[in-house]
This record gives structure tokens, C-alpha cells and sequence, in this order.
């Protein structure tokens, strides 16, 4: 019995060199190109596709690099500009609107009361207003303006948070 399993685990050793060794010292490239035949062995076939996958994968990198590049030379450019962007805060206003040469960003209501009607419907918006179907309370209208002579802007009130006030310690006793 213990013959049998010497001779088996020496066989199944034999077996294994022989299947890892299968190319010799060729690449799997070289061992396939060597003979047509081998061709459709699956060592070959396996070969084939995992070559096939790197290089969509090589080109796909490439591409997604070059719209990164793209993107980020885009960017550096849009960055160089001298842009200014203000907010407006209009009151009691059905319509927000920007000062000439400004282009509006965004509209937003940003106060409103169940008793003044609650939220109002945004009715229109494009490039110089935004249109509410209703009167509302308070409107936040984003205005930007880009190039090297910014018009000046008109009726902007500072949005700036109030400071924080310390309180004082009450001296206890």
C-alpha cells in the first residue's frame, strides 16, 4: 500500500512538471505562433482573448486621458478668466432679475410664509430672469459676469453670515 502511493504521488509530480512546462522557455506567444495547429488549444484560445482585452483596455485609457487632458486645459482656461459673480436679494418680487452684462446662474425663493401663499411655482427662466408665478417674499438671483471689463453691479445686498456674539460668562457665586 505504501508502494502504491509512493508510485502515485510521484506520477501525479511527473504529470504536474510535465502540464507547467508545456512551453519550455517560449512565451506563451511564441509557443502558439510555433505551430498552426496549436491555434485552437485553449491555452492559445485564453492567450488570444486576454491580449484581445489589453489592448481595448490600453486604448480605452488612452482615450479617457485624453478627454482628462481635454477637460483640464478647458478648466486652466476657464480659470484665467477674470469672472465675477454676484447674489442679488430682491423682496415682494414676482421676477428676479441681473444688471446688464451679467448672465443669471440660478433663482431661488428663499422666504416664504404659509400666510403669503407658501412656495411659488417657477413660471420661466432664462439667461437675464427668472419668472415666479406668484408674488414671493424674498428671491436669491445669482448673477455672473466674465471678461476683462466686468460691468458694475447694481442693487446687491452683502450675504455674508452675521458674526457669531460671544457670551460673556455670568459670574456665579
Amino acid at each position: 500500500m505504501r508502494i502504491a502511493s509512493i508510485m502515485a504521488v510521484a506520477a501525479l509530480a511527473l504529470l504536474t512538471g510535465a502540464c507547467a512546462n508545456r512551453t519550455g522557455d517560449q512565451t506563451i506567444a511564441q509557443w502558439c505562433a510555433e505551430d498552426a495547429g496549436r491555434a485552437n488549444t485553449d491555452i492559445c484560445k485564453q492567450h488570444a482573448d486576454t491580449e484581445e482585452v489589453r489592448s481595448s483596455l490600453g486604448q480605452r485609457i488612452s482615450e479617457v486621458f485624453g478627454i482628462a487632458n481635454r477637460a483640464q486645459s478647458t478648466a486652466d482656461q476657464a480659470m484665467a478668466r477674470d469672472v465675477r459673480c454676484v447674489t442679488r436679494t430682491l423682496n415682494r418680487t414676482r421676477t428676479g432679475a441681473c444688471d446688464p452684462g451679467y448672465t443669471l446662474t440660478g433663482c431661488t425663493q428663499t422666504r416664504y410664509t404659509s400666510r403669503a401663499g407658501g412656495m411659488a411655482i417657477m413660471r420661466s427662466i432664462n439667461d437675464t430672469e427668472c419668472r415666479f408665478n406668484t408674488q414671493v417674499l424674498e428671491v436669491q438671483v445669482r448673477c455672473c459676469a466674465m471678461g476683462p471689463n466686468l460691468p458694475p453691479a447694481t442693487m446687491v445686498r452683502d450675504t455674508a453670515p452675521p458674526e457669531e456674539q460671544q457670551r460673556q460668562p455670568t459670574p456665579t457665586s
